[in-house]
């Protein structure tokens, strides 16, 4: 397994939608690009890293919300990893009810934002070997697969919030980037 690198605002990779993970790409190179995935996930440490996020540009997300409370071993590494893997997943149904989160992002570094999202969603997706497969997700579950499914439409949580916040942000990023050169 390999860490692999997270890319953050303003990268143009992050605003561009994913095509779909084709039928004959389901195969080791796909299983250990998700592993790899995962590994990265919980490295950052994150509970949910999507494909496009790591410059890949296909329909893949992992998650494993059960990652916040994680516990560790003497390297660091989850004693308990249950992430799952979805590819080309698809929102069926959500619920009326919303729930509100104050969600952050890999890609965002240093930024959170409370975010309105359906309390229930109900996806279907392709697991790593191409089997099809469907569940109802609930209230954190749900907001972290919803989080993560937007990178696959090319956005990140700096587009559900005011230009005002989105771009006193990047002048933000742009004054640290300069600094640190």
């Amino acid at each position: 397994m390999a860490i692999l690198g997270i890319l953050t605002v303003p990268n143009p990779l992050l605003a561009r939608k994913c095509r779909a993970v084709e039928p004959q790409e389901f195969n080791d190179d796909l299983r250990r690009f998700i592993s790899d995935l995962a590994e990265t996930m919980y490295a950052a440490p994150g509970v949910g890293l999507a494909a496009p996020q790591c410059g890949d540009l296909r329909r893949i997300i992992v998650t494993d919300p059960g990652n916040a409370k994680r516990e560790e071993d003497e390297n660091g590494r989850p004693t308990n990893p249950r992430f799952a893997a979805m590819c080309n997943p698809i929102v069926l149904e959500t619920s009326k009810e919303k729930v509100i989160w104050d969600e952050g992002c890999l890609s965002v570094p240093d930024f959170s934002e409370d975010i309105a999202r359906p309390r229930r969603v109900h996806v279907r997706w392709l697991d790593e070997y191409g089997k099809p497969q469907q569940k109802w997700f609930e209230d954190y579950d749900a907001v972290v697969v919803q989080h993560e499914m937007d990178h696959l439409e090319g956005t990140v949580i700096l587009d559900r919030v005011s230009r005002l916040k989105k771009g006193r942000y990047l002048q933000k990023r742009t004054r640290q980037k300069v600094y640190a050169e």
